[in-house]
C-alpha cells in the first residue's frame, strides 16, 4: 500500500478544544481508507493561519512534515482541502519542488487532485493557491477594518479578560482595581515592580489568565494607557476621526495624573534606581552611591561585612555598608527638617494654545469628512497641527510628572522607620543626585566620614560629610 501523511489545519481556535482539526483528520482518513492508502503519520498545526497575513508565521507541523518527506517517509500527503496546505504561493512553489525533486503528491478531501507532473495541473494549483491568497488578504482587510472601527468608537478589545475588569472589560473588578491603584501609590513611592509582583504572588494573586506575576509582567500592564481610560489600537491610543484620542467605554482604574506619575517612575530614562545587575537593589545605596575616582555605581556585595564597592577593576575603592547607610541615612533626615520643600503648584502656561490646535484638528478633520475640503488642503494642515499639538503634550506631560513627584515634606524619623527599603531608597533619589566615595586614607578598617560627599539635586557643588 502507498504510504501517506495527513495534514490538518485550523486558523482560529478560539476554544482549543481542536475539534476542527479532529474534524478534517477524520475526513482525510476516510479519503486515504477509500483509496487504500497506509497512513503513517498524522501533523498538525492548531489555532494557526496560513496566509501572509497570520499572527503566527511559524508552522512546526507542516515544516515537520516536510521535513521527513524529504527523507522518503511518505510519497503522498493528504490534506482536507489546498487552503487547508497553504495560502502562501511561495508555499506551494515549495510543493511543487517537493514533487520535483522526491516525487511527493498531495491530495485532497474537496479540493481535487492536481497533477504536478503536468503544466496545466500546476497552472490549476497555482490558480487555486493565488485564489486562496487573495481571500485570505481580502479577510484581513476586514478584520483591521473591523478593528480599527472598533477602536474609533472605543469599544473594549475581545479576548483576554484585562486585569483589573470583569469580564466583558468594561465593569471594573473591584479588588483587582484596588490592587492596581494600590501598587500605583507604591511604585510612585519608589518601590519596584519585582517587589509588588511578589507581594501579589504570596497572597495568591494571579494574572487573568491565572498565572503567577513577574515583575516585567506587572510593569508592562501599569504602562497600559487602559487604566487611565484611554481605547488602544496596534499599540498605541487610538486616535478618533475628529483628530483626538479616543476614551475607552469602561471605567477607568486610575485618573491622568496618577497614570502619568506611574509611567513617568516606570520608565528607565526618569528613574534613576534602575541598574544593570540583578538584585544589586537590595542595598540601600546601590545606584546612588558612585566611586570617588571614575564615577562608577558602587555595588553592595553580600559578604560576612557587607561592602560597596566600585565596580572598575583597575582600581579598588570600597567602604563598609553599614556606617555608610547610617551616615547617608542621618544626613539626608537632617536635610529634610532643615529644608522648606513646598512649592506653589505650576500651572501648565501652553493650555489655551493646546486647546486651540485640538479644536482646529477636530474642525479640520469634520470639513474632511463632510468634503467641504480636499485631503490636499485639509493633511498637510493636520500635520503641522499635529507636531504643535504633540510638543505641546509633552510639556505638559513634563510639568504634570514633575508636580507628582514623590512628596517628602513629611519624612521625619518616625516615618523613615516604617519605610521599606524601596521607599527610602525613593526619598534619598529624590534630594541627592549622587554619594561619593573617595579612596581611604587612613589604615585600618575604621570609617572616615571624610571620604563621603553629598551631591544634592538643588545645589551645583557637592558637600562633604564633614
Amino acid at each position: 500500500m502507498t504510504q501517506v501523511a495527513i495534514y490538518t489545519r485550523i486558523s482560529l481556535d478560539s476554544e482549543g478544544d481542536a475539534l476542527g482539526v479532529a474534524r478534517q483528520q477524520q475526513d482525510c482518513r476516510d479519503l486515504a481508507a477509500r483509496d487504500k492508502l497506509d497512513v503513517v503519520a498524522v501533523f498538525s498545526d492548531n489555532d494557526t493561519g496560513a496566509s501572509t497575513r497570520s499572527r503566527k508565521k511559524s508552522r512546526p507541523g507542516y515544516a515537520e512534515m516536510l521535513r521527513r518527506a524529504r527523507a522518503g517517509e511518505f510519497s503522498v500527503i493528504v490534506a482536507y482541502s489546498n487552503s487547508r496546505l497553504t495560502r502562501r504561493p511561495l508555499e506551494l512553489e515549495e510543493l511543487i519542488t517537493l514533487y520535483e525533486q522526491h516525487s511527493v503528491r498531495f491530495v485532497t478531501v474537496v479540493s481535487g487532485n492536481d497533477d504536478l507532473s503536468t503544466a496545466d495541473g500546476r497552472m490549476v494549483a497555482r490558480i487555486k493557491s493565488s485564489v486562496d491568497a487573495a481571500e485570505a488578504e481580502r479577510t484581513a482587510e476586514r478584520v483591521a477594518r473591523k478593528h480599527l472601527e472598533s477602536a474609533r468608537e472605543g469599544r473594549p478589545v475581545g479576548g483576554t479578560r484585562p486585569f483589573g475588569w470583569e469580564v466583558g472589560g468594561r465593569v471594573l473588578d473591584e479588588q483587582e482595581s484596588a490592587l492596581i491603584r494600590a501598587a500605583a501609590i507604591d511604585i510612585i513611592a519608589g518601590i519596584g515592580s519585582y517587589s509588588i509582583a511578589k507581594r501579589w504572588n504570596d497572597a495568591g494573586v494571579t494574572t487573568s489568565t491565572g498565572r503567577p506575576w513577574k515583575g516585567s509582567v506587572l510593569s508592562r500592564m501599569l504602562r497600559s494607557p487602559r487604566l487611565a481610560g484611554w481605547r488602544i489600537h496596534q499599540g498605541q491610543v487610538a486616535i478618533g476621526r475628529d483628530g483626538q484620542p479616543v476614551r475607552g467605554q469602561w471605567e477607568p482604574v486610575l485618573d491622568q495624573a496618577t497614570f502619568d506619575a506611574l509611567v513617568a517612575a516606570l520608565s528607565p530614562e526618569d528613574n534613576r534606581s534602575r541598574v544593570p545587575r540583578k538584585n544589586a537593589r537590595h542595598y540601600l545605596l546601590t545606584g546612588t552611591l558612585r566611586c570617588g575616582v571614575c564615577g562608577s555605581i558602587m555595588y553592595g556585595n553580600a559578604a560576612k561585612y557587607p561592602t560597596y564597592k566600585c565596580s572598575d577593576d583597575v582600581h579598588v575603592v570600597a567602604a563598609s555598608a553599614a556606617p555608610v547607610d547610617e551616615l547617608v541615612t542621618a544626613v539626608v533626615l537632617a536635610r529634610l527638617a532643615d529644608i522648606e520643600l513646598d512649592t506653589p503648584k505650576q500651572e501648565f502656561a501652553g493650555a489655551a494654545r493646546l486647546a486651540d490646535v485640538e479644536e482646529s484638528i477636530a474642525r479640520l478633520m469634520a470639513s474632511f469628512t463632510a468634503r467641504e475640503l480636499s485631503a490636499e488642503v485639509v493633511f498637510p494642515a493636520v500635520a503641522q497641527l499635529e507636531e504643535d499639538r504633540d510638543q505641546l503634550r509633552t510639556q505638559r506631560k513634563r510639568l504634570e510628572t514633575a508636580e507628582a513627584a514623590l512628596d517628602v515634606s513629611n519624612v521625619d524619623q518616625r516615618e523613615w522607620d516604617l519605610m521599606g527599603v524601596d521607599q527610602r531608597r525613593a526619598v534619598i533619589e529624590t534630594l541627592l543626585a549622587a554619594v561619593l566615595v573617595r579612596p581611604a586614607t587612613r589604615r585600618g578598617n575604621q570609617f572616615d566620614p571624610d571620604r563621603i560627599e553629598f551631591v544634592w539635586h538643588d545645589a551645583t557643588e557637592p558637600d562633604s560629610a564633614a
